[in-house]
């Protein structure tokens, strides 16, 4: 009986350890991180807006207010 509760006990401690590894490995590499379409850009920062903006290739110069930024990513439809 001691034995089969070690067993589940480690067989828990793996699974968590793998899911962890496996949430680790979607957020370092870029093919398995959504990408923007899928996150709300309400929530992001500036600086994280203007990143989106580069990526995509839009020139926010003299654009400052975090909602300008965010119109300006739904319009350019990607």
């Amino acid at each position: 009986m001691f034995l089969k509760c070690i067993l589940i006990a480690f067989y828990f401690i793996m699974l968590f350890i793998v899911t962890r590894l496996l949430v680790f490995a979607g957020i370092c590499s870029r093919g398995m991180r959504c990408s923007e379409k899928c996150t709300d850009m309400h929530i992001l920062n500036t600086k994280l807006l203007q990143k989106v903006l580069d990526r995509r290739g839009i020139s926010y110069r003299y654009v400052i207010e975090k909602t300008e930024l965010v119109s300006l990513i739904d319009g350019s439809g990607n």
